[in-house]
């Protein structure tokens, strides 16, 4: 048999030889028919046995050119509360300050509305290119309205349709919030793009990722950053029987071999409060790097605020938070506001005010090391007054309670100030 002709029997281009076939080879052809004609359709379900999706959550399907997928459709009134934040609360967004939190400067001169809130569900946590998200919740302002998109993929093959919609909800949108979406949801997505064959229509917004900020902001103080976490935190908003996000994945393969509507119907409601979540931090965090932050504010989240506005250059609205705390704040976050108060002022060579600030924590702390030491090297280097930076140092170690890294440093200082004004070693 020629070449030709074997390739043309192998692709079933021309009928097989006349001869006949062995049984053996007969039956095998047939098992394997049979397998493929299994794996090309989706196995039976029984729809009497479950409720059906449609039952369990208010959505619809959508019919595209590349195929069915379902969506459920949400308008949150601005007067629905979300926590302790009223919706229309959340639509005053102050955009310059969330361009600051989030190091994104393209994001200020946009509006509430441009902004796009994303977050996915998936079938995996770990990434890579066999994770699919199946739940993709988006979400954006109309006025005081908050408008909610879930689209839910009930198979995997209704993913490139699900796709080519959110492409055309993301055509009227400029900017991405997410919380951990740099690290996750868009490489997941831009993934998914590729492998569909379809164009990112996310690619090159600018995107506030609010994990980062949370961590600077509120970090210090709180047990993690996790999303729920940060809700009852700021938010006053405690989850009650909600779904953990490791639970997920395995309620999505369950609903694949069952068909089961009630198993999806806490995955609906877990990412909508993701999604509302996204908005109501975003409003909460860009309040505290505001000139005037709200009156209830923790004053240790206002001094993280501070110290986040001066790694921006924005050293004028972190001078105003931190005189505020100075002026009416007690405790560490009062000292903590000085000490930075006062190493923005010698920055900006604005001497007696800093000096100032290093004399009254030394009032209130005699062993204030960090006030003692900037106070004696100002007047040895800017005053070239050796023996009144002596006076500062012998003062902090006549008081002699600091630690042996500090009292070791003093004593050096000591030696060399006492070099200076021409005094005797003792």
């Amino acid at each position: 048999m020629s070449v030709r002709n074997r390739l043309q029997r192998l692709t079933g281009e021309t009928p097989a030889p006349t001869r006949a076939e062995k049984p053996e080879l007969s039956e095998l052809r047939r098992r394997i028919e049979e397998i493929m004609g299994r794996r090309r359709e989706p196995p039976p379900v029984r729809k009497d046995r479950f409720p059906p999706l449609g039952e369990v959550v208010s959505g619809e399907e959508i019919e595209t050119p590349h195929g069915p997928f379902f969506v459920v459709r949400e308008d949150v009134g601005g007067g629905s509360c979300h926590g302790h934040r009223r919706v229309a609360d959340l639509s005053g967004l102050d955009m310059a300050r969330a361009a600051i939190l989030g190091n994104v400067r393209d994001m200020a001169a946009l509006d509430i509305g441009d902004l796009l809130f994303l977050d996915t569900e998936t079938t995996g946590l770990a990434g890579g290119t066999g994770t699919v998200a199946f739940l993709i919740g988006l979400g954006w302002f109309e006025g005081t309205r908050f408008v909610l998109r879930q689209l839910f993929l009930r198979d995997y093959a209704e993913e490139r349709a699900a796709l080519a919609h959110l492409t055309e909800l993301a055509a009227s949108r400029k900017a991405l919030v997410t919380f951990n979406g740099k690290a996750f949801d868009l490489n997941l997505l831009a993934a998914r793009f590729v492998m569909n064959r379809l164009p990112n229509p996310l690619e090159g917004f600018p995107h506030l990722d609010l994990l980062h900020p949370s961590r600077r902001l509120v970090g210090r103080r709180l047990e993690n950053c996790r999303l729920g976490t940060l809700e009852a935190a700021l938010l006053g908003l405690l989850r009650e029987d909600d779904l953990p996000g490791s639970e997920i994945p395995e309620r999505y393969f369950r609903w694949l071999r069952t068909r089961d509507g009630r198993l999806l119907g806490d995955i609906f409601r877990h990412n909508r409060l993701d999604i509302l979540s996204l908005a109501a931090l975003a409003a909460h965090l860009s309040e505290l790097v505001l000139p005037e932050p709200p009156p209830a504010a923790d004053p240790r989240d206002l001094l993280s605020a501070a110290r986040l506005l001066i790694d921006r250059g924005e050293r004028s609205g972190a001078e105003e938070i931190l005189a505020r705390l100075v002026d009416t704040g007690t405790g560490l976050p009062s000292r903590e506001a000085r000490r930075e108060l006062s190493l923005l002022c010698k920055r900006v060579r604005r001497r007696d005010e800093a000096i100032g600030l290093w004399r009254e924590m030394l009032r209130e702390d005699p062993v204030d090391a960090f006030a003692a030491e900037e106070l004696a090297k100002d007047l040895e280097h800017n005053e070239k007054d050796a023996p009144a930076a002596l006076a500062v140092v012998e003062h902090w170690l006549a008081c002699g309670s600091g630690t042996e890294e500090e009292t070791a440093a003093f004593l050096h200082r000591r030696e060399r100030l006492r070099r200076r004004a021409g005094l005797p070693t003792p």
